[in-house]
């Protein structure tokens, strides 16, 4: 195992065993298997990716780290084997007093491992209403990184089918809208999702459309006087199935 994922596995068990400690804290460590990494309508790899996490729940502060871990090659540009992302994540739920309507803020660095550029930071606003088909917003804004001064707005539904004591399927459906730096702004792709999760089991399918190829580019090969090559991230993949696993304690 290489330093990278030592210190991520390390990170996680880490952030569980503090929040064992703590009274009312709810822990999930997880794993899945996906046929790509897709990230709001970004392609950050077209093959097989293994992505674990930890999550900490039921304090004032959440908390979550995550990782993903190339399984294949991309492109020349990222090498199977090793983990290219590490995400860490705070979250605070503000105190409405209802419970119809939910608001949280939070803050997420998303580091890359072995890149030469530094983390991408990120705030977040996220509202929630509990209605049916459960419509969510989002709104997070690049403070650091190569997202500085980019807001991206995301909305969805879902609705959640009980099949059973311990089975369900959920329906998700969600679009995107971009406003970067630099760059044109608009709605950039939507899912469509389904997902079936059988006690710790889940399994998932999502289809990624590219609603305008000028704010969501496709992904691309560029090719330099000199011959060398570099790859741009963009749209390149529309359909993600993955398996998982995870456990609550």
């Amino acid at each position: 195992m290489s330093k990278t994922a030592t210190m991520t596995m390390a990170a996680m068990a880490a952030a569980a065993c503090l929040a064992v400690q703590a009274p009312g804290a709810e822990v999930t460590v997880g794993a899945d298997v996906a046929s790509a990494y897709v990230f709001r309508g970004v392609t950050f790899n077209d093959g097989a990716v293994f992505q674990p996490y930890a999550e900490i729940g039921g304090l004032p502060v959440g908390l979550i780290v995550w990782g993903n871990l190339d399984i294949d090659d991309y492109d020349d540009t990222l090498n199977g084997g090793q983990f290219s992302e590490i995400d860490l994540a705070l979250s605070y739920d503000l105190p409405l007093g209802t419970d119809k309507f939910g608001a949280s803020v939070g803050y997420t660095e998303y580091t890359y491992p072995g890149a030469e550029g530094d983390a991408d930071r990120e705030a977040a606003l996220d509202l929630t209403l509990d209605v049916p088909l459960s419509p969510s917003l989002g709104f997070y804004y690049g403070v650091d990184g190569g997202i500085e001064k980019s807001l991206h707005v995301g909305f969805a539904l879902k609705h959640k089918v009980e099949m059973g004591k311990d089975a369900a399927l959920t329906l998700g459906a969600g679009v995107g809208h971009e406003n970067p730096d630099e760059g044109e702004n608009g709605f950039s792709y939507y899912t469509a999702s389904a997902k079936l999760s059988y006690k710790m089991l889940t399994a998932s399918v999502t289809h990624i459309g590219q609603i305008d190829d000028d704010v969501l580019p496709d992904a691309e090969t560029i090719v330099a006087e000199d011959g060398t090559a570099e790859f741009s991230n963009g749209y390149d993949v529309e359909l993600v199935a993955a398996i998982g696993i995870s456990y609550t304690f």
